[in-house]
C-alpha cells in the first residue's frame, strides 16, 4: 500500500517496514491510540475479542529519522516505542489511528 487513506489496515509482514515508517511519519502530531499486546492475530480490532493489552491515547511525538516515538499523557501514563516494534496499524474513517506494538 503506497498511500494511506481512511480506512486502512497495515501489517508489517504484508506491507513492509518502509510502509509502516511512512504511515507513522504522517501521524506525528495527531492523536493516536498505541496498543501494546503480545497477541498478534486478525481479531485485534474486533470488540468481541478479549486479548490482554494496554493502550494509551495521546498525540504522537517522534521522528522518522530516528525511528523513536512516544505518546505521553503525564509522568504515569505514556508509551515509548521504536518503529520496528509496530506490527500493525489501522484507521477507520473519522477515527483516530491505532498503532499495535509488541516487544
Amino acid at each position: 500500500m503506497s498511500e494511506t487513506t481512511n480506512p486502512y489496515v497495515l501489517n508489517k509482514t504484508d506491507d513492509g517496514q518502509a510502509v509502516i515508517d511512512k504511515a507513522l511519519g504522517k501521524l506525528i502530531g495527531q492523536t493516536v491510540c498505541v496498543s501494546y499486546t503480545t497477541t498478534r492475530n486478525e481479531k485485534m480490532g474486533d470488540r468481541k475479542n478479549f486479548e490482554p493489552q494496554i493502550s494509551v491515547q495521546a498525540l504522537l511525538e517522534g521522528s522518522e529519522e530516528t525511528g523513536k516515538y512516544r505518546v505521553l499523557i503525564d509522568d504515569n501514563t505514556y508509551s515509548y516505542f521504536y518503529n520496528d516494534s509496530v506490527w500493525s496499524m489501522c484507521q477507520d474513517v473519522g477515527k483516530r489511528a491505532i498503532v499495535f506494538i509488541s516487544g
